[in-house]
This record gives C-alpha cells, sequence and structure tokens, in this order.
C-alpha cells in the first residue's frame, strides 16, 4: 500500500481515521507513521503531514477550515492582511480547539474568527471555495475591504466576471450595489483604496494610463497630473526577490517632467494614516493643473535656446 503521508498529500493534506480506515489502513500503520513523524494528529480522528500548509493546519485543529480573508490569502490574493485567522464551522460543530494546541479549548484571546456558515461546499479540507471565502468577505468586512479583494480576484484571473455576477447575486442585499465598484485595474488594495476614497471625494480618475515612450501610471488624476501608489517596493532600500524600482521611478518622473507633467507619490503608510492631507496634496496639485494648463493656451511653451555670449575687445590671433 502507498506510504499514509503520500496518501494525504494526494486527499488535500488532511484525512480522518475512519477515511484512512475506509482505504485499508489499520490502527497499527497510523501508529507507524506517527512513530516515524511521517504524519501527525492535528486533532482527535484528524491526521495531517508536517508540509501541509500551516494556515491550514491551524484552521482544520479548530475544527473547520479556512475562509474570508485567510481563505483567499492562501490562494495567493495579496489582500489586506488582518491578525484573525477566518474559519468557517458548521451550524452544529463542537469541541472547537485552540488553533496551537488541539488539547486547549478554543477561547476569545486565541485570534480566530469563526464563521458558523460552513456547508462544505467544494474547497478542500482545509479551506472553502474561492468564490465561498469571498461571500464571507462581502458579509463581515466593510466596502474598502471586500472591493479590494474583489479587484484582486479579478486582476489575477481567479475569477470571471460572470462568476463575481454570482457571487453578488448570493450576498446580502446590502452589499449588492458594491459590484459596480469592483474593477480588474486595481492592482493591490491601495489602490483599491485610494480609487474608491478619490470617488467618495468627488474626484474622478482613470487608471492605469499609458504614457508613449515613458510607461504606465496607476492614475491620472488631470490634463498633465498622474499619481502612483507605492508599496514597499519602490523604496531604495528595498531587499525582496525583486529589484528595487526606485531608479525607475525616478527615471519616469524625469521623462514626465520633461513632457510638462507631474508624479505624485504616495506611501501606503500615508494613505492609511494621513488620507486628509493626501487628499489636500491632490485638490492643490489639481488646482495648479488646470491653472498652468490656462497659461500654456495663451503663452505656448517653447523650449529655451542658449545665446552665444559676445565677446568684448580685439579678437586675438591664434
Amino acid at each position: 500500500m502507498p506510504p499514509l503521508d503520500k496518501v494525504l498529500r494526494s486527499h488535500g493534506y488532511f484525512l480522518r481515521r475512519r477515511d484512512l480506515l475506509a482505504l485499508g489502513y489499520t490502527d497499527g500503520h497510523l501508529r507507524a507513521a506517527l512513530a516515524s513523524k511521517r504524519i501527525f494528529r492535528v486533532r482527535h480522528g484528524r491526521y495531517s503531514v508536517p508540509d501541509a500548509p500551516e494556515a491550514g493546519i491551524r484552521a482544520v485543529r479548530v475544527g473547520g477550515r479556512l475562509t474570508s480573508l485567510s481563505a483567499l490569502e492562501s490562494y495567493g490574493l495579496p489582500v489586506p492582511r488582518r491578525p484573525l485567522l477566518h474559519v468557517a464551522v458548521r451550524a452544529t460543530a463542537s469541541r472547537l480547539r485552540n488553533p496551537v494546541d488541539r488539547r486547549v479549548r478554543l477561547g476569545p484571546l486565541a485570534g480566530v474568527a469563526t464563521h458558523w456558515v460552513d456547508r462544505a461546499r467544494g474547497g478542500t479540507p482545509w479551506r472553502t471555495s474561492l468564490a465561498d471565502a469571498l461571500l464571507a468577505v462581502l458579509v463581515t468586512e466593510s466596502r474598502d475591504v471586500a472591493l479590494a479583494c474583489c479587484g484582486a480576484a479579478l486582476t489575477m484571473r481567479l475569477l470571471t466576471p460572470s462568476a463575481l455576477d454570482a457571487i453578488f447575486e448570493g450576498a446580502p442585499a446590502r452589499v449588492r450595489g458594491w459590484r459596480q465598484l469592483a474593477s480588474a485595474l486595481d492592482e493591490s488594495h491601495g489602490e483599491t483604496f485610494f480609487r474608491l476614497w478619490l470617488a467618495d471625494a468627488g474626484r474622478t480618475c482613470q487608471q492605469q494610463v499609458r504614457i508613449p515612450g515613458v510607461g504606465r501610471f496607476d492614475f491620472r488624476l488631470s490634463a498633465h497630473l498622474y499619481a502612483e501608489i507605492d508599496g514597499a517596493q519602490h523604496d531604495p532600500s528595498w531587499t525582496g526577490d525583486s529589484a528595487s524600482s526606485w531608479q525607475n521611478d525616478l527615471d519616469r518622473a524625469t521623462a514626465m517632467a520633461i513632457r510638462g507633467d507631474r508624479v505624485l507619490h504616495f506611501g501606503y503608510r500615508q494613505l492609511y494614516t494621513d488620507w486628509p492631507r493626501v487628499m489636500a496634496a491632490i485638490e492643490r496639485a489639481v488646482a495648479d493643473d488646470a491653472a498652468l494648463a490656462a497659461r500654456r493656451r495663451r503663452h505656448p511653451y517653447r523650449p529655451r535656446t542658449q545665446r552665444k555670449r559676445r565677446r568684448y575687445g580685439p579678437k586675438l590671433p591664434p
């Protein structure tokens, strides 16, 4: 018979004891695999392998499956991080356990948000389907967070627009109007928040505008004004897997200045903690751009040419 750890991996990392017995394994097989540490007991009657997803292990130990933001993150979506572990459990679930200790009952300080809605419709033994996870987000999270998740799923093409329509149709009536605000052009949750908050302030914008010879910018705010939402990779001290975009940002800003355009850069900390000042900067920059555009129409820009300096005195022989 195949090794137990191989069987567990092929069945989604987690199996119940009765499922293993139905496959022909015995308690002796389980004890031997446990002794060799090829498998381990997640909670009473549930087994897994050491290389199973850590978040999945904690969710199964609680007594359910990952859902909401926790499940979306496990699918690779760059969603806003939250400190809680979101676990979907059946309405009849009991004996919920601490996510890090199967011997301790689940308490209010365990950092777990329980969703008593799991009907086991698709997904895997350790996480709900992407559609169910998004539905949980729509039900429990704010508009901005929910639309950031929807935008991420569309941008990464994990969902089609029609599939997202179906999810919203099954959502509560109070959130169905958010569907028209979801955008597949949002490449980060910072861009989603910026776009929504800008609209709340009565400002319109264009997304992902490409300038020939320069590149693409996150937002166009007015005729000659653009905005970029910068993550950590735009910092010169960035040490991630990819290269820092700091030098490229400087080159692009220079090219835009030569064109007569301006680029505003905002970081995540500014967006989340200092939005009034961000909005004030945008309002001033838009007004300045309108005034400058009006002046340019009256007085078109002509690059200066260097004049030859007049030399005084007699010309000296070579």
